[in-house]
């Protein structure tokens, strides 16, 4: 049981799963069809590419990792993730839109800044960049899991930026909480991300202010539309995050960051799921 799970978080299957149920959840948020299986099939498979090659490549650091340690284990493995990723997005493109590549390859683009430092004007990766880090990757996680499924189909407007702002501010919360976890190997590497910034007392104070945001916006969305499921829904979500936020401060490892925080995603979508029900 416990090679499975280290397989599954660290191999990345589980938060492509985490990436895939966010899709569906907002179809779900936006009363939309499921959308056709090519769509969750190149956000899993791009998921699974973009974290292998990154664990792949990134370089030991001093402070123990389980994640490090598999991956240095497991390099067969990353590779072979790394091929049925590119496999998945292969077969994926032939249903996508003209107009979705645009946006892809500038996804594409980020996300590979975000690791490797391949433009000759910047010398770092842009994780490195503290703040720059935390938007990008919670507007990347926004754009995939909210306009790629969204974009395919008619929506109400007002419904779809708020289901974009909120999600925006859930993925920031969740990033929040990895860049206080890795706070002092940033602080060690002059990386000034929001936690080395302020302080650790200061950055939970945040994820609770931005939480509570969260929920106003869930709050205006029910006065739009008197779905109250969806409501609970959040409420619960927030709530559940919040406990699981509450964890990180008693336990510091990356099982609590990877199935805990990261976990919320599935969890959250599971709570909209039920609430069609």
């Amino acid at each position: 049981m416990r090679n499975l799970a280290d397989f599954l978080l660290f191999s990345a299957v589980f938060i492509g799963l985490c990436a895939v149920a966010l899709c569906w959840e907002t179809n779900l948020l936006l009363g939309l069809k499921s959308g056709h299986w090519s769509l969750y099939s190149f956000v899993f498979g791009a998921t699974l590419l973009q974290y292998n090659l990154h664990y792949f490549f990134k370089k030991q650091h001093a402070f123990h990792s389980e994640r490090q340690d598999w991956s240095i284990r497991n390099r067969t493995t990353q590779k072979i993730l790394i091929g049925f990723g590119l496999v998945l997005i292969g077969i994926s493109m032939f249903w996508l839109e003209p107009r979705h590549f645009v946006v892809l390859v500038v996804l594409a683009v980020l996300a590979s800044l975000y690791s490797f430092p391949l433009l000759p004007m910047v010398r770092k990766p842009l994780k490195e960049y503290g703040l720059l880090k935390i938007v990008l990757l919670s507007l990347e996680w926004t754009l995939v899991t909210v306009w790629f499924p969204a974009d395919q189909q008619g929506v109400d407007m007002t419904s779809y930026w708020l289901v974009f702002f909120r999600r925006f501010l859930f993925m920031f919360v969740l990033c929040l909480l990895f860049d206080l976890r890795d706070m002092k190997l940033d602080a060690a590497n002059g990386i000034r991300t929001l936690p080395v910034r302020l302080g650790t007392k200061a950055t939970y104070q945040l994820a609770d202010g931005l939480l509570v945001l969260f929920l106003v916006i869930s709050l205006w969305q029910l006065f739009r539309t008197g779905n109250y499921p969806f409501f609970h829904a959040m409420l619960l979500s927030a709530a559940l995050t919040r406990f699981v936020i509450q964890q990180t401060k008693k336990m510091n490892n990356d099982y609590i960051y990877l199935a805990g925080i990261d976990g919320m995603m599935l969890v959250q979508a599971i709570l909209v799921g039920l609430g069609t029900l």
